[in-house]
């Protein structure tokens, strides 16, 4: 959940008027690490927030989609795990998953 500026300015100022991190995160019904992080932020003048999700890059590109595409097409009952080596970069089953499942591709068991 994103808090408006005028909340954290109104924290922050709290803070700075004397208040107890503990008295302004109680009277403001925000945690006491919020309080003390906004606090933080303004001191280097970095109190608006954050984007949103992940900070980093996606490692999978559009040709790790196109190459797991291709290979699930030649061989139905490869696994998440065969796929790995094949890709671009290094990840983990779960990532391959998870991309996987984006995609609207699933792995067919073979028994």
């Amino acid at each position: 959940m994103t808090y408006s500026m005028d909340l954290r300015e109104r924290v922050v100022m709290a803070v700075n008027d004397g208040g107890s991190t503990a008295a302004v995160a109680r009277r403001f019904a925000i945690t006491r690490p919020t309080v003390r992080d906004w606090r933080d932020r303004a001191e280097r003048g970095e109190l608006e927030p954050r984007k949103p999700g992940p900070k980093n890059p996606r490692k999978l590109v559009k040709k790790d989609d196109e190459l797991m595409r291709q290979l699930i097409a030649v061989k139905p009952g490869i696994t998440a795990k065969e796929l790995m080596p094949q890709l671009s970069v290094v990840v983990v089953e779960s990532t391959v998953c998870r991309r996987l499942k984006k995609l609207g591709l699933s792995l067919k068991k073979s028994r």
